[in-house]
Order: C-alpha cells, then structure tokens, then sequence
C-alpha cells in the first residue's frame, strides 16, 4: 500500500495545508512604473498639505501658541513627502503608520483652529486619506481611520453650533455632506476585494497553496519594491522536482499524486522557514527564490539545498534540486532576473536528475 508522509527532515512539523500568501495580492500585482506614480502622487500629496498648513499657520485661524504648533506639525510633513518620493514602496505596518500620522495631525490642526467654520471645511482632508486607506491598508485599520475621522468631524460640528457661527441645521448638512464624502471610498471597497481575491485566484496554485508561477513572479517583484537597496545584491534560486511522480500517478491515481504534491509543498514550505518564496511552477516542479547580499545568500542556498538533497519521504521518493544565482542592481528588471536565475537553477536540477536517473 502507497501512503504519503512527511519528508524525514520536517518531521514533527506536519501541518496542515498552508494559507495563501496574501502579502502579493494586497500590492495588487502593482509594476514598478504604477508603483512609482502612487509614491509620487502620494508624496506630492503630503508635500502640500503641509505647505498648506505653513501658509495657514501665521493667519487669523489661529493665535498664540497654536501658531507654533500647527507649523511644527506642518514641518513633519515634509522629510514623510520625501520618504513617499525617493523611498521604496512601504510594507503593511508603515502604511498602517502613515494613516495614523495623518489623522492625528489633521485632526489636531483642525481642533485648535479659531475659527470652527474653517475647521469643518478642513474635514474634507480626511476622505483623501480615506482613500488610500480603502486601497491599500487591511480592513481593520481602515474601519478604525473612518471611526476617528468622523468622531473629529463630530467635535467640530459640535464647537461650530456652540460658536453660534452657523445655524445647526447648517452645520448637520455640511456634516452629513462630509460623512458622504468620507464614505464615497467605501464604493472602492467592494471594487478593491474583488480585485485582490482575483489577484490571490490567480497567483496560487489552488493545490497546494503557494504561489503559481506567475505569482512567484509578482512576489519576487513586491520584495524588492519593500526591501531596501544592499550592494552588491544577488538574486538566489533552487529548483526541485520530485523523482518517480508518473509512476505514482500511473500505479496509485491522480489523487494518490495529489496528496504526494501537498506533502512536498508543506514541508518545502517548513524548510524555507519564511526567508524563501516558495513556488509550485507546475506538474511536480517546485521552487524557492530569495534576494540578498552574497554571503548571506550563499549559506542560505547551501543549507536549503543540502535539506531537500537528504530528505526521503516513507514513500520512498526523493527530490532533485539545482540551484544558481545572478547579481542585479537597482537598474535590473527584477522579473527577467527572475527568469534568468530560475531557468538556470532549472537547468542543473534537471542536470542532477539525469546523473541520479539515468535513461
């Protein structure tokens, strides 16, 4: 009887079939071009908002100590511009942080604006965030964004009735035109939801769970947009294929191959140990890239293909593994590098099997 098990080398870490790597998806696929006009936009954005708030500073909407205030919070603005600009595309956590840093600093120059009416106009700076905020940070930090923000357009309404600068029912429509305008990103959401689960759709292989191909492909991509620049800088591939897989098919079934494919994916997966994207490029064929300095590189490579090189599986299969590198700077095209190191690890994975295999 044919019964699939762990490779030897993961033993006591059988878990069960992994999660989909959502990290690709959240970045929608993005290329660097779009990618770069977003930072831009993004940074220019942030530039005259501060501009803004150094123009407005030294005017009647504000007096004594709130002056100083409002231009040290103004003064921020421009060294976070420039991060959006000259940067690379920030990860999860510093976008999260970025929404953050930008309600709390409107929310407190709107507050300690002397005229209230001014400060309900300046309300309006939160459904711009709440933009980005739809598209690119999770669910949670955007619901908690809108919340803050219409709790401050609250507070403002509230100062501007008790001011008796307008009318309450004047205050209640212009507040309830910015709650509209704050909500009119939330059309984006149900767009951006479908977007990214056919972007997860089709970046992962429905088997196994990692990343197809093209989804390899796209992770190699968003890494390096989100990893900061290291010189030199090489690019690390290692290939593997499972050895006898038509023969599973032919003697034991599909499905028998099936389950054989999940048990590599997950314990490939283990020994990649999160420092690897992993991949499963098609039939039995796997593989894992990763982007570094040399040396690191080198040793990583080295432990990685000496695990799959000694690992059995009680079925009796093996795997064949090739690896190979490229150096690539900021100028390279990281998707042909991607292609190029992979077809040469490919290259001597095939070349390994076939002076283990011979025909």
């Amino acid at each position: 009887m044919f019964a699939v098990r762990p490779f030897s080398s993961a033993s006591g870490r059988n878990a069960s079939r992994p999660r989909e790597d959502t990290s690709v998806s959240e970045l929608l696929d993005l290329d660097a071009t779009r990618t770069r006009l977003i930072r831009l936009i993004v940074g220019l954005g942030t530039f005259s908002i501060g501009l803004i708030g150094l123009l407005s500073a030294p005017s009647e909407e504000y007096s004594g100590w709130r002056v100083y205030a409002v231009v040290a919070i103004s003064l921020t603005a421009f060294p976070v511009a420039l991060r959006w600009v000259f940067g690379r595309w920030p990860g999860r956590r510093l976008l999260s942080a970025f929404i953050v840093y930008s309600d709390i600093s409107i929310a407190v120059s709107l507050v300690m604006k002397d005229t209230a009416l001014t400060a309900m106009g300046g309300t309006v700076l939160f459904a711009v965030i709440t933009m980005l905020a739809v598209i690119a940070v999770p669910p949670l930090p955007c619901a908690i964004h809108m919340l803050f923000a219409t709790a401050i357009l609250a507070v403002v309404a509230v100062r501007t009735v008790q001011a008796d600068i307008a009318s309450g029912w004047v205050v209640a429509a212009h507040s309830l035109t910015m709650l509209l305008m704050f909500a009119s990103p939330l059309v984006l959401v149900v767009y951006v939801s479908e977007l990214r689960s056919r972007a997860r759709e089709s970046l992962v292989d429905p088997l196994t769970g990692l990343h197809n191909r093209r989804g390899l492909f796209a992770a190699v991509a968003a890494t390096a947009m989100t990893t900061p620049d290291v010189e030199p800088k090489v690019m690390c591939a290692v290939a593997a294929d499972v050895d006898g897989m038509k023969g599973v098919n032919d003697n034991y079934g599909h499905h028998t191959g099936d389950a054989v494919l999940v048990d590599v994916a997950q314990h490939l997966r283990a020994l990649a140990a999160n420092r690897w994207i992993v991949a499963r490029l098609g039939g039995d064929e796997f593989a894992c890239i990763a982007v570094g300095r040399p040396a690191d590189l080198a040793a990583r490579t080295a432990e990685l293909v000496a695990s799959l090189r000694q690992a059995r599986m009680l079925s009796g299969l093996t795997v064949s593994v090739g690896s190979a590198a490229v150096h690539i700077d900021a100028d390279s095209d990281v998707r042909q590098s991607a292609q190029d190191v992979l077809r040469i690890a490919d290259s001597e994975m095939y070349r390994a099997k076939r002076s283990r295999w011979p025909a």
